[in-house]
């Protein structure tokens, strides 16, 4: 450093002062002494660097003033914000300098000009069936550029500076280091394609594919080889193809389209040029030498034109699916890789020959892997090939010298027992011994985590270009627009709405929004993506930068204070990731309309009293704990005990059935026994309110239809006109209407519905009804063993005061009926005497209903008779249901199940056992997407919805959520209960309001009018983003807290206690027997692989008391597999749920 001294008017002294930058002068100055470092620090905070001071002007004041910023330059917004402000692809053919990637981004964006211009059927490109839109055009062009034409990128340790005279310099604000000079890394070959969820990220990646099939990856400079010197002169031909191979020209695929454009054989320059395929060597690592060391040989690669697909499990037959539509037979050459089936590793094919897609699960040679265009893997498969180099237990060989053999002599003679380790016993994978054109990984925010054997595997392949495909690259990191689409209904500017919920968001904060996100996205940038500086790059000696050191903004020399993202954070997001604004995508298309509106309904007698249950036993609670100590179930202490009863309450929305006539009426003798006490501490307010739940619940006592449905655990449906001579065997209670649980009413109509074509179809129905009560009675006496064991493991335990075990967390007697369809025989099922149930099973073994003799199997014309017009059984019919939302619900269904396809959203096993049964009883066909199913099944159920015409409704788990999935073949989507988390909302809606969607999307949710469901529902619409983020749990917000520690008992009027006024009723009520279409409904199961893929619904049923989280929906035929790597998390893949 130096100065210049002036005595200027109005000033005693002026300094000039000039900064000598590090790359000067190298040799005669340390650079790398810390108290000069320091100095240098501590001065220049207090240098004023504006030019009006340098040109010697004075300062009209102090605001005028430009100190220097010793630290980085701030981006003082949110990660969020960054994100949804990233430009939009803007591709240049003109910038890429190869003419085969310039030609492949021309033809991708001349491929959409015919979607501009009216009247013109134009040309889509070359192998593609859909054209594309602009803004998918634009941005698989941006990729193709990323790939073939990287730029030189400012290090992200400097940013650039401007001096008083406006010189530019460079400073990193880390190190405090000045240059003259700037650093360059070259961008990746590569990054992240986060377009929103429902724009098309599959089709572009086949888009970008199929542009560049054929091309190849060039060797990588360090281990390029000087031109081959021949001792004789070549052919022509030959020098030509290998100058061809070794400059990576896709000469193969320009042969081939020459091939198919002029009918030509060149088949001879095709192979001249695979004998000249460009190979390289990666010399071995050297370990440390000494006498023993062994020097492994150097790695052999040969370059591949083919792209690796990694994709969850669930998602591999919707890819299967995505090819099939969009790409044109024969065009490319697929290898679809998944684990072998359980009985073996025997190779599967032939599934899609006229698609080129190869089944397979055993891994062919690297020989055979250079003819394939695409080779689709899934995750679980993928992460097999970590075995390289391992033998089938594992073992490795050491680095050193070979071990002498010390293994046992075989008995007397001196031969060796040997089972030591050879080289011919290691696994070796074909998968490293190519150098890949590219690997893209779908829904690749898992690779994330860098620790996985899938993320380490990756690494340790030689890959050109790595893309990560995921509209969510870091948890709730999204589009807004996914974000709007979880709101109601608007008349507002959907741009102005976007504007305003980016600036709600814009402001940085340290929330686990912004940290666990830039750390997510720091993660794949390192452990997946490759990127230097923030990698280790095996080819050049050099560390990899800490990512938290320089995507933040920190104000101390040594501490990392983070004050905020750097400049630093945002060129690396924009040399990352690829996404499209919405305002961009709305001028290329614009996705039908869609409604989405919450539906208010009224709670029939049973919802009420159900309601008024759980109050009467948070109040009693409340009241006789006194609001301290354990017992109190808003206790610090009690948490787990608290969130039980919140889910079970939540749950119990839909329907419930857990309390039984015992737990009323302890409730109401322990809230009587406090109320008499002479000692009692509670205030007049807190008596009056649990005198007047206590008046409401003992009502209950004397209700013959509660108390049967508490025994039976089943939803209750009012029958009219059931036949006379079996309704006292059928019904829970009888009369007219006679309240009939669902399961007994689909055993009674698949009887008549197998018979119709007998003269009495009823004949014999008695006899159903006398083996069903007996299974009634079965259960009944089970649950009375299993409350007789609650009580005596109570009495060791302290149980919460007030509260029915069976509320908080204790898995009731579990209830598995023999599947209803005509035509499949029960399997084996257990004694129930011969088990006795414990408190450490999570399901306790199932209690069987009487051998029934096998029903004979339907023929078709069974199955399209009809009833005679004067049969008595064409008046049964279902007047209502004891659950207003299955009521909603099945209308809504039968309504719109004709012409449009329906995806119902439920929380908890119980209510989508419930709807499925009714949706069996109306011949609907159905699938359940639950997360106790193998991934394996899900994939197969999300086939059959979107491509069988006759599948009109998938039922999905909100707690598996379906991330990833297109499920725009459905137009209508029923949310049961309220998710009450934006984004997980949003990313449900999603599934069915996406690109390739051609109808308008109705969406509801359903909130029970009055309860405590819709003051919470309320209440979280309420809560700001913060909060949402801050309560790991609804139950964590006290508002919430508040609100179900304050709710108000639903009066129940005095003719809605008996007869038809009890139920929510149908507005058209359903015939029960002889229905039509039924024969569509039994196509199910009857050919194909489909028929070992039984529906839950139709068949064991798992049924709780409503009350345990681990209550599961069981397949038959196969049983559920765990695919290491790609199971479900039983949290939800949209968030937290509980």
């Amino acid at each position: 450093m130096s100065s210049d001294c002036w005595k200027l008017h109005g000033y005693d002294f002026f300094f000039y002062l000039y900064l000598r930058p590090e790359d000067w002068g190298r040799r005669a100055i340390d650079r790398q002494r810390k108290s000069l470092k320091k100095a240098l620090r501590d001065l220049l905070p207090d240098i004023n660097t504006s030019a009006q001071a340098w040109s010697g002007g004075k300062d009209s004041s102090e605001a005028e003033k430009v100190y220097f910023d010793p630290w980085a330059s701030d981006e003082k917004v949110s990660l969020y914000y960054l994100f949804n402000k990233l430009k939009s692809p803007d591709p240049k053919p003109e910038d890429v300098r190869n003419r085969y990637s310039r030609e492949a981004m021309r033809d991708l964006l001349a491929s959409t000009a015919s979607y501009q211009i009216d009247d013109c059927e134009g040309l889509a490109l070359n192998g593609l069936k859909t054209t594309l839109y602009p803004y998918q055009a634009r941005s698989a062009s941006h990729m193709i550029q990323r790939e073939t034409a990287p730029q030189l990128q400012l290090d992200p340790r400097l940013e650039i500076r401007y001096s008083p005279t406006g010189q530019a310099y460079y400073f990193g604000a880390r190190d405090g280091s000045f240059l003259q000079e700037a650093r360059y890394y070259e961008t990746n070959r590569g990054g992240i394609l986060a377009e929103t969820m429902g724009l098309g990220k599959t089709i572009i990646c086949l888009a970008v594919i199929l542009a560049t099939k054929g091309h190849l990856p060039q060797i990588p400079p360090a281990y390029q080889l000087p031109p081959p010197v021949r001792e004789r002169v070549g052919s022509l031909a030959d020098v030509a193809a290998n100058i061809i191979g070794r400059n990576a020209i896709p000469g193969i695929a320009y042969i081939n389209q020459l091939e198919a454009a002029e009918d030509l054989d060149m088949s001879r320059i095709k192979n001249k040029l695979e004998q000249y395929r460009p190979t390289y060597e990666i010399p071995a690592e050297v370990p440390r030498m000494n006498r023993s060391t062994r020097i492994p040989p150097p790695r052999s690669l040969v370059m591949c034109s083919g792209t690796l697909v990694i994709v969850p499990r669930n998602l591999l037959h919707q890819w299967q699916a995505e090819i099939r539509k969009h790409i044109h037979q024969k065009m490319l050459k697929i290898l679809i890789m998944d684990t072998a089936p359980k009985r073996g590793a025997k190779r599967r094919g032939g599934e899609d020959a006229d698609h080129d897609m190869e089944l397979r699960s055993k891994l062919p040679t690297a020989t055979e892997l250079l003819e394939f265009d695409l080779i689709l893997f899934t995750r679980a498969r993928f992460e097999q090939e970590i075995q390289d180099g391992a033998d089938d237990q594992g073992r490795r060989l050491p680095s050193g010298a070979p071990l002498i053999c010390q293994c046992p002599y075989i008995g007397a003679s001196r031969v060796r027992d040997c089972s030591c380790l050879a080289g011919t016993q290691l696994y070796e994978s074909p998968l490293k011994k190519l150098h890949w054109l590219r690997i893209i990984i779908d829904e690749g925010h898992n690779f994330a985590f860098g620790l996985s054997n899938a993320v380490q595997l990756a690494k340790q392949l030689q890959t050109e270009r790595r893309w990560v495909v995921s509209g969510t690259p870091a948890k709730n990191l999204v589009g807004v627009e996914v974000d709007l689409s979880a709101l109601e209904e608007s008349n507002s500017d959907p741009s102005l709405i976007r504007e305003l919920t980016l600036e709600q968001r814009k402001n940085f904060s340290l929330d686990d929004d912004n940290m666990k996100g830039a750390k997510a996205l720091g993660s794949l940038a390192s452990n997946f993506l490759m990127v230097r500086p923030w990698s280790d790059s095996p080819a050049v000696d050099e560390g990899r930068l800490d990512w938290d050191d320089y995507i933040y903004r920190h104000e101390h020399q040594y501490r990392k204070t983070f004050s905020g993202f750097s400049n630093c954070f945002l060129r690396t997001l924009e040399g990352l990731v690829v996404k499209t604004r919405p305002e961009d995508v709305e001028r290329d298309i614009v996705l039908p309309p869609m409604k989405h509106r919450v539906v208010y309904l009224k709670p029939c007698w049973f919802d009420k009293m159900t309601a008024n249950l759980f109050i009467q036993v948070l109040r009693a609670n409340a009241v006789t704990s006194e609001r301290s100590d354990v017992d109190y179930l808003f206790h610090k202490n009690s948490t787990k005990a608290r969130h039980s009863l919140i889910r079970n309450l939540r749950q119990s929305n839909f329907t419930w059935t857990g309390f039984s006539l015992e737990d009323v009426g302890a409730t109401l003798e322990t809230s009587r026994k406090y109320l008499d006490k002479e000692d009692k501490n509670c205030s007049a307010a807190d008596a009056r309110m649990l005198l007047e739940s206590c008046a409401i619940v003992e009502k209950l006592r004397s209700s013959d239809a509660w108390i049967a449905l508490s025994k039976a655990h089943e939803v209750g449906l009012a029958i009219e006109d059931w036949p006379e001579n079996s309704v006292q065997s059928f019904a829970l209670v009888a009369g007219n209407p006679a309240l009939i649980g669902i399961t007994q009413l689909l055993e009674g109509q698949s009887y008549v519905d197998s018979h119709i074509l007998s003269d009495d179809p009823s004949y014999g129905l008695f006899a159903v009804g006398e083996t069903i009560k007996e299974g009634l009675k079965a259960i009944e006496e089970a649950d009375g063993r299993r409350t007789t064991h609650d009580k005596e493991d109570d009495e060791k335990s302290m149980i919460k005061t007030g509260v029915p075990s069976s509320c908080v967390g204790v898995q009731p007697l579990t209830s598995k009926k023999a599947p209803v369809t005509p035509g499949k025989p029960s399997p084996k099922k257990k004694n129930p005497r011969t088990s006795k149930p414990t408190m450490n099973s999570s399901v306790e073994d199932p209690i069987n209903s009487p051998t029934r003799t096998r029903k004979r199997r339907l023929t078709l014309a069974d199955e399209l008779a009809d009833l005679p017009a004067s049969s008595p059984l064409r008046t049964t019919r279902v007047l209502g249901t004891t659950s207003a939302k299955l009521t909603y619900l099945m209308e809504m269904v039968l309504k719109h199940h004709t012409e449009e396809k329906i995806i119902i959203f439920y929380d908890g096993d119980n209510a989508a056992f419930y709807i499925a049964q009714f949706l069996e009883m109306l011949y609907i066909n159905h699938r359940i997407y639950a997360r106790t199913l193998d991934n394996t099944t899900r994939s197969h159920y999300v086939s059959l919805f979107n491509e069988d015409p006759d599948i009109r409704v998938l039922l999905i788990d909100v707690a598996c959520g379906a991330l990833g999935l297109n499920l725009n073949a459905a137009s209508v989507v029923s949310i049961v209960n309220p998710i009450n988390r934006p984004e997980i909302e949003a990313q449900a809606i999603k599934r069915a309001h996406r690109i390739g969607q051609t109808r308008e999307v109705l969406v509801e949710t359903l909130v029970l009018e009055g309860t405590i469901e819709e003051a919470i529902f309320n209440q979280a619409k309420n809560m700001s983003r913060n909060e949402h983020l801050e309560a790991k749990t609804l139950e964590d917000n006290d508002k919430i807290v508040n609100i179900i520690q304050n709710a108000q008992a639903l009066h129940v009027k005095p003719d809605e206690v008996d007869g038809v006024a009890q139920y929510a009723l149908f507005k058209a009520p359903q015939q029960v027997f002889g229905r039509a279409g039924r024969h569509k409904y039994q196509k199910y199961g009857q050919t194909g692989a489909d028929s070992k893929l039984q529906d839950p619904s139709r068949t064991k049923r798992a049924r709780t008391k409503n009350t345990s989280p681990k209550s599961t929906l069981e397949l038959r035929d196969p049983p559920p597999q765990n695919n290491q790597g790609d199971v479900a998390p039983a949290v939800s893949i949209f968030g937290n749920l509980t």
